[in-house]
């Protein structure tokens, strides 16, 4: 499936406005614009997830897992992450806690596409 490529520099959260971003990229070679091309390799980290049920108990969101990869593209041997829609949009990817829940892109690069 087709989709905009993910950058280390996008703009995103989880489901509970929690904000979501790699803390360090994990390829520093290729570049969409000025900004490393995100990859299976990325671990992107929630911080501050608002979830209401956590004082009860209940985790909040710790990561995102990208669901959409590209078939075709591979950076250091990895797929590259894609996003289908351009922002605001929800992410192509579940957010780790309860419940899953989709992440939430606000900011990206819109010219480069892959599939």
């Amino acid at each position: 499936m087709p989709g905009l490529i993910l950058h280390s520099g996008a703009t995103m959260s989880c489901a509970h406005q929690g904000s979501a971003n790699p803390p360090a990229p994990a390829q520093q070679r290729v570049l969409v614009g000025t900004q490393p091309v995100a990859t299976t390799a990325d671990t992107f980290l929630v911080l501050g997830c608002g979830f209401p049920a956590a004082s009860l108990g209940a985790p909040p969101c710790t990561s995102i897992r990208w669901t959409q990869t590209s078939t075709r593209l591979l950076v250091n041997g990895l797929p590259v992450l894609l996003q289908p829609t351009p922002p605001p949009s929800c992410g192509a990817g579940v957010g780790v806690g309860t419940p899953p829940s989709p992440p939430m892109v606000q900011a990206m690069q819109l010219r480069v596409r892959g599939t």
